[in-house]
């Protein structure tokens, strides 16, 4: 028969003890901070797992930024888009004003080219809208102008685009020349024309009318344009959203803990270590002064 001894006794005792002691501590580790995984070692592969996890999130949450910062650019584009096709539409009431020759005469002509030269410093305003610094009408110039004051284009034929998704990059150029025309030959040239026409030479007042009917149709192309490009974008945001609530459940899963699973765990624990104290604190209560009474 093998002989138990009070130091093996205290030695499995206190090993016994120590373990409960420990399984005790990592679980109020993990109750107190809310996470299965407070280190590598608790689960290599759930660690690798959040750690991708993580990264994809934080690549969701920069697409979703590019995505908003693309969405202003483009409400910009838009509502100015708006009111540069209001304004051509002013001067086209005005050309019909100018081409009813029963009513007139040199001061309400000159009265009208007048209200086109506001109408064209109007649009000129228009024109170089910008967007955090930068005119949308510029391409990727680092000037703050698309447009000079004569109506000359001073932007660049770069692109301007914005990463919303994985593989998904969406042009956002709205490139002047192809919005107001080409210089010599845009919106601003030909309402300085039809200023020149409504003075001197009114009979050339119904070509001007044609003309700004084309002007007013690539205004409003390339405000549909931008129209297709926002709906995009809002789309694609969309989906980002819904897959970055989904990565954070998976991830939720992951790491996060039970709370109340982990409550009970807790104090089945501390159950066990209380009774393992108790245990041990009876394992040789006799001491030598017991033996010399």
């Amino acid at each position: 028969m093998m002989r138990v001894t009070v130091g093996s006794a205290s030695q499995g005792a206190l090993a016994g003890l120590q373990s409960t002691a420990s399984r005790l501590a990592g679980l109020q580790s993990q109750l107190s901070s809310g996470r299965q995984i407070t280190k590598p070692s608790d689960s290599p592969s759930g660690t690798t797992a959040a750690l991708q996890l993580r990264g994809e999130l934080k690549r969701m949450t920069q697409y979703q930024g590019n995505a908003s910062d693309a969405l202003g650019w483009l409400t910009t584009v838009d509502s100015t888009l708006s009111g540069a096709n209001t304004e051509v539409q002013k001067v086209r009431t005005l050309v019909l004003r100018g081409m009813n020759t029963g009513s007139a005469d040199p001061n309400s002509t000159q009265a009208l080219a007048q209200q086109v030269d506001q109408a064209r410093a109007s649009l000129l305003a228009l024109a170089n809208a910008s967007y955090l610094g930068r005119p949308v009408f510029g391409g990727t110039t680092a000037g703050s102008l698309a447009f000079d004051s004569s109506g000359t284009y001073v932007g660049d034929t770069g692109v301007v685009s914005r990463t919303v998704g994985p593989n998904t990059s969406i042009d956002l150029n709205t490139p002047g020349t192809a919005t107001f025309g080409p210089d010599g030959n845009n919106l601003f040239d030909l309402l300085s024309t039809v200023s020149k026409d409504l003075k001197t030479n009114p009979s050339a007042l119904g070509g001007d009318l044609a003309n700004l009917d084309a002007a007013q149709t690539a205004l409003s192309s390339s405000q549909s344009l931008a129209g297709a490009k926002y709906q995009r974008i809002q789309t694609v945001q969309t989906t980002a959203g819904t897959n970055s609530i989904q990565l954070q459940s998976q991830l939720s899963d992951l790491q996060d803990i039970d709370l109340a699973n982990m409550a009970i765990q807790v104090t089945t624990a501390d159950a066990a270590y209380q009774a393992a104290l108790a245990t041990t604190a009876k394992i040789q209560q006799n001491s030598l002064l017991d033996f010399l009474r």
